[in-house]
């Protein structure tokens, strides 16, 4: 689509599972299964949507999926399944992993940024070998000393050898990537997660990275019980909301499955999205 100055496309890495119950925190099955359905493990399917911006003199994607480093029994049990690659859709664009000028991880969660690094003859390497990767300074040093309750979403492999190869730039706070996308801090899913804010030609697009991964996530209290600091969650999308909800914003679910596209409608502090797949906006 046409966003101001931008060219926005549609990446996906496919998909993958999660506990349901999970996902959805302290909200009993009985309300969230009619949102998502599981399967017979409990799992619920989530996307993995990532976003290429072009436009202003640069190509910038917006994390990158899960990636394929992964053994046979960690693809089962997340059931990754990779009906589209960030790969293929890339090509698709008659765009090169060359072409690409930066990459934001929102965080450095497998799931958003398993696609950073791939496998060669030569080990591991940076996927985009132009790129610069971005990411929040107090992410990277969480990720770098994780504890036990973090340590399986944490792995290295995504990002010690952008390290190595000098192509990891550490933010701290707001950040402009260029005229019209910003980096944010949204902290409470980890202290240093981000989201990125995209403005041109009067309207503003939010990815809100796991701030809010699914349109099913929007009530203020549908927290993931993956959420770190699931208070300051709260109070993050209390402020996010207060300003989609003013200044009109149309938001970007990374983990929806369908409709990944809304607008927030607020009544008597209650938040609901108004969706639309990708396809029709």
């Amino acid at each position: 689509m046409r966003w101001g100055d931008f060219e926005l496309d549609l990446i996906s890495d496919g998909t993958f599972r999660l506990d349901g119950g999970a996902m959805f925190g302290v909200v009993p099955k009985i309300f969230w299964e009619r949102k998502l359905s599981p399967d017979q493990t409990n799992r619920i399917k989530l996307g993995l949507n990532c976003l290429l911006v072009r436009g202003n003199g640069k190509t910038i994607l917006i994390d990158t999926g899960c990636g394929f480093k992964y053994s046979s029994k960690e693809f089962e049990i997340y059931g990754i399944e990779h009906e589209r690659t960030v790969f293929d859709d890339l090509a698709r664009l008659e765009v090169a992993p060359a072409d690409i000028d930066l990459v934001l991880n929102t965080h450095l969660h497998f799931d958003h940024c398993g696609g950073n690094t791939v496998c060669t003859a030569e080990g591991l390497v940076p996927t985009f070998p132009n790129a610069t990767y971005v990411v929040q300074r107090q992410e990277f040093e969480d990720a770098s000393h994780p504890s036990e309750r973090n340590r399986a979403s944490y792995l290295e492999q995504n990002w010690i050898p952008l390290v190595d190869r000098g192509q990891l730039e550490l933010l701290e706070g707001n950040h402009t990537i260029c005229e019209g996308i910003e980096c944010i801090p949204t902290p409470g899913h980890t202290l240093g997660h981000q989201s990125v804010k995209i403005q041109s030609g009067g309207e503003t697009l939010f990815f809100l990275g796991d701030l809010c991964p699914t349109s099913a996530h929007v009530p203020l209290p549908w927290i993931m019980s993956y959420d770190l600091y699931p208070a300051t969650t709260l109070e993050t999308r209390k402020e996010v909301y207060r300003q989609a909800v003013t200044e009109g914003w149309t938001l970007f679910f990374e983990h929806d499955p369908g409709d990944l596209l809304g607008r927030l409608i607020e009544k008597d502090g209650n938040y609901r999205a108004e969706t639309m797949p990708w396809e029709t906006w």
